[in-house]
């Protein structure tokens, strides 16, 4: 597949640059780059210089290991108080906020993925409490898709059911995962493959209620726990979610990517003692149902 790497990609705010680079201190922090995907996840990069470099040459100002990450990959650059990410000609790109770049200037929370590491960047002002909201973030949504994660979930599910227990509701449950996610990553790539987990998060999120936890509980896999929910009517999400992504149009760069989604459903009926890992199998079970049975629709 052929990648576009003209500057066109994104629309970069082009800055002039400064001799005095220390200036670029804002008032009440120093800005930084916050690790929120792959390894190193919470580290804590202060861009304190006028160029941080970043790859997997040990000499860099922020070393990253990784396959797909090049031995100098990209840098941050310091411009009369605005920062600026560089492509440094890496072999698998440099992506800001999805969207592939040479140069592009950054703004508050902007997204940089470099190989399998995302990054994020974090501006002047209070960076020590943005820093640790951050951190309690990272704590409980996935950095990827912005979608509570597995810890998250999995300590929902155990306080739930144990409620659940004692108030005599029903919970029930679904899991929904990419059909051939594989392929999509081996025909497209790793940063379109990262693209279309955003995507689907973001499109289950339009129609999951938001009295229900939508969480990524695995590598392509997501789950929605609905407390006082009993099959009949979380059913209906379950169909929301899949029509919703057969619908969608993934998009990647200049490249249009078919995905679809397999579903399956489970419930633990009012005052059944069942564990919430118990549960879990079983909606898991329905989904492999659903793998089996064609994919692209809902079992329970």
């Amino acid at each position: 597949m052929t990648r576009r790497r003209s500057e066109d990609l994104v629309a970069t705010r082009v800055a002039t640059r400064s001799e005095h680079p220390e200036s670029v201190k804002g008032s009440g922090g120093i800005p930084c780059l916050v690790v929120i995907g792959g390894d190193k996840i919470g580290q804590q990069v202060p861009l304190t210089a006028a160029h941080t470099n970043i790859g997997r040459d040990p000499g860099c100002e922020f070393p990253l290991d990784g396959d797909m990450i090049s031995r100098r990959h990209a840098r941050i650059e310091a411009f009369n108080g605005n920062y600026v990410v560089v492509d440094l000609q890496s072999t698998n790109g440099t992506y800001l906020n999805d969207v592939r770049t040479t140069r592009g200037q950054l703004a508050d929370g902007d997204r940089i993925t470099i190989g399998k590491a995302l990054l994020k960047f974090l501006d002047s002002g209070n960076v020590e409490a943005q820093y640790h909201r951050e951190i309690y973030h990272l704590m409980t949504y996935d950095g990827l898709t912005g979608i509570a994660n597995k810890r998250h979930f999995e300590e929902t599910l155990r306080a739930q059911v144990g409620r659940a227990t004692a108030g005599a509701v029903p919970v029930s449950m679904l899991l929904f995962d990419i059909d051939h996610f594989k392929s999509v990553n081996d025909t497209y790539g790793h940063a379109a493959g990262d693209a279309v987990l955003r995507q689907v998060a973001e499109t289950a999120k339009a129609v999951v209620p938001d009295s229900l936890l939508l969480a990524r509980v695995g590598g392509e896999e997501f789950a929605v726990l609905a407390n006082g929910y009993a099959m009949p009517q979380l059913l209906p999400v379950a169909e929301a979610i899949r029509a919703a992504v057969q619908g969608h149009t993934f998009r990647f760069e200049d490249q249009t990517i078919p995905v679809t989604t397999s579903v399956g459903v489970a419930e633990r009926p009012a005052g059944v003692p069942e564990s919430g890992t118990d549960l879990y199998k079983r909606a898991d079970e329905q989904l492999y149902r659903a793998k089996q049975g064609g994919r692209n629709r809902v079992c329970s």
